[in-house]
């Protein structure tokens, strides 16, 4: 039987990274995507090169009736070793000017599509007595700025999620991991439409590449890491911002943001 993996949010960045990885490692891949002109062409091309079987489903996950299509064909797969929940957007805009229809879908996308996938696939990785989930949140989970609450709100919940799910199922060969790059090279920022002046405050940080992020993940999970965060920078970034005092950490970031 080949190994199986089940990736949200293919089309690009991390998440077509995860896909070309694993592809290269011999996974029959089930990805999913919005844009089907794009992600049709990651299958052809992993599916030709590799010669393994990647079959598509085209889902907005923002869209409860779509999840639940995804919930339904997993549960006719005969086994699943992984699941990366990738899929998700940014907003980068005040809360108070966010449209609440765009919050909605933003939790519907980070926090509901993922929780009713991991329930979806658990009852089988527990009759196999193996699997790996991995959750992609974000540094924005742990060192929140502004302009992002939703965002990182919705990225802090996968964290806890996940290290919760690490406590339950630890026991029954199953490895979870929480996710957390910083600054990306994806198409993630031209989506937000971030402006010239926020672009310019960010070049200031160190830009990692979607391949880079996905090789740093596998190693984390081969060492059954849990909160997983790629570039020594970042990590050094985390554990001073867990030595600040709350309130001076809030003034900084008002400073440089």
């Amino acid at each position: 039987m080949n190994k199986t993996a089940i990736i949200t949010g293919a089309t690009s960045g991390i998440g077509a990274s995860f896909a070309k990885k694993l592809a290269s490692q011999g996974y029959d891949l089930f990805i999913t995507g919005r844009r089907i002109d794009i992600i049709q062409k990651l299958a052809d091309k992993l599916s030709k090169k590799y010669k393994i079987k990647v079959k598509i489903i085209i889902a907005e996950l923002s869209n409860n009736n779509h999840i639940e299509k995804l919930v339904r064909f997993i549960h006719k797969l005969k086994n699943i070793d992984i699941l990366v929940n990738n899929a998700g957007f940014g907003l980068f805009e005040y809360f108070s000017e966010v449209p609440i229809d765009d919050c909605e879908k933003m939790i519907y996308v980070h926090c509901l599509a993922a929780i009713k996938l991991i329930h979806a696939v658990i009852p089988k990785m527990i009759k196999q007595g193996y699997g790996s989930i991995i959750n992609v949140s974000s540094l924005a989970a742990v060192c929140p700025v502004k302009k992002d609450a939703v965002y990182s709100g919705t990225k802090s919940f996968l964290n806890t999620f996940s290290e919760s799910l690490n406590m339950e199922l630890g026991n029954k060969g199953i490895i979870i991991q929480s996710l957390c790059p910083g600054f990306t090279s994806t198409d993630f920022h031209k989506k937000i439409k971030i402006n010239s002046e926020d672009m310019k405050k960010l070049r200031h940080f160190k830009w990692m590449s979607a391949d880079e992020v996905v090789e740093y993940s596998l190693k984390c999970l081969r060492k059954n890491k849990v909160i997983c965060i790629p570039g020594w920078r970042n990590r050094i970034l985390v554990k001073l911002t867990s030595l600040l005092p709350k309130s001076l950490y809030y003034k900084i970031v008002q400073l440089f943001s």
